[in-house]
């Protein structure tokens, strides 16, 4: 089994939580370094993960030379950083959103390309039961062709870290929104070819948005509807999919996608009226008396291994679980969404 020698860069809370230990739990990667600025973070990797560390990105790539470069640090700082790993000779698998702007993320592209260094973002929402549970859905055609789709998360979070400030990249749209929109274009298997977004700043002692709403219609016909709230009292998380034949609703307490659905032929018959007068003056609306019912708990599936998608790409030269082209368009349309909310309208 090829092992790829691997740096982390950043050390704060996804570093941390999530791309630290991944590294270390998958035999397919050897946790070489650590970049941070903070001296009390890096000595703690070395504590926790028996790992060198370094305050400069730049001595680390000189000095181990590593395979793979995992970047984990704050947006404004991945463009840099990436390029700087291609030019050293390494791979890049990178925390979304890969850059501030998609601008920023055709840098990043056409370096991996000039040198010949393969680059992946990392989006984990697509690997989730709720995500896998969905598209097992769809796959079994219950609900028919789909039209809509609803996605919610609703909290009460007052920001007050680098997130929060629009200098460093902050905002919802930018934290949250990556995930909603990657997870929604990824299960429809389409671009947006509309987009419209609206954002405020209520809770957050920031300047950086804190709710969004953005409205989306795919080149497949699907209009996606996302809103993202950390000012709401009530907390909600809610995903509906409307089909031409039913709808799929997920119930978080119980977390199982509740599936209301009629097979085509099951359809009461009725007549249409062109005329102005209802006759018997009662308007028949031809409503379903007995719906199928299905349920899809998310416990029967098993999320992906977003880290194994990343060594077959890395080390075993696999297709990439998530493209280029995918993240281009999610950068183009995070990119329409910041314009429609300056400016008003349809992107």
């Amino acid at each position: 089994m090829k092992t790829l020698r691997t740096a982390a860069v950043g050390a704060g809370r996804i570093g941390w939580q999530y791309h630290l230990p991944q590294t270390v739990e998958h035999d397919g990667f050897e946790l070489v370094a650590v970049v941070d600025p903070l001296a009390d973070r890096l000595a703690e990797a070395a504590r926790e993960f028996d790992t060198k560390g370094y305050s400069d990105h730049q001595s680390m790539l000189s000095e181990q030379k590593p395979d793979l470069v995992v970047i984990c640090s704050p947006t404004p700082f991945h463009v840099e950083q990436a390029i700087a790993a291609f030019e050293a000779g390494c791979d890049v698998f990178c925390d979304k959103p890969v850059a501030p702007s998609l601008d920023e993320a055709e840098r990043i592209f056409s370096t991996a390309e000039k040198h010949g260094r393969k680059f992946m973002a990392y989006q984990p929402h697509r690997t989730h039961t709720i995500c896998l549970a969905l598209q097992d859905i769809l796959s079994q055609g219950l609900i028919g062709p789909v039209y809509m789709m609803r996605r919610g998360q609703s909290r009460w979070r007052r920001r007050n870290d680098w997130q929060a400030w629009k200098k460093n990249g902050g905002g919802m749209l930018n934290n949250y929104g990556p995930h909603a929109i990657d997870q929604l274009l990824y299960v429809t298997g389409s671009k947006a070819t509309k987009v419209s977004c609206s954002l405020r700043k209520v809770a957050s002692l920031g300047d950086a948005d804190d709710v969004a709403k953005v409205s989306m219609e795919t080149d497949n016909g699907i209009v996606i509807d996302i809103d993202i709230n950390q000012a709401s009292a009530w907390r909600t998380d809610t995903w509906d999919v409307f089909g031409q034949t039913g709808t799929a609703i997920y119930d978080r307490p119980t977390k199982t996608w509740n599936v209301r659905y009629f097979l085509p032929g099951e359809l009461p018959e009725l007549s249409v009226q062109e005329g102005m007068a209802a006759e018997g003056r009662i308007y028949k609306v031809g409503e379903i008396d007995d719906w199928r019912e299905k349920q899809f708990p998310i416990s029967d599936y098993e999320r992906t291994d977003f880290y194994q998608k990343c060594y077959e790409y890395f080390g075993l030269d696999a297709e990439p679980f998530v493209t280029v082209a995918q993240t281009r368009e999610l950068m183009r349309v995070l990119d329409v969404c910041k314009r429609s909310a300056s400016e008003g309208g349809w992107g």
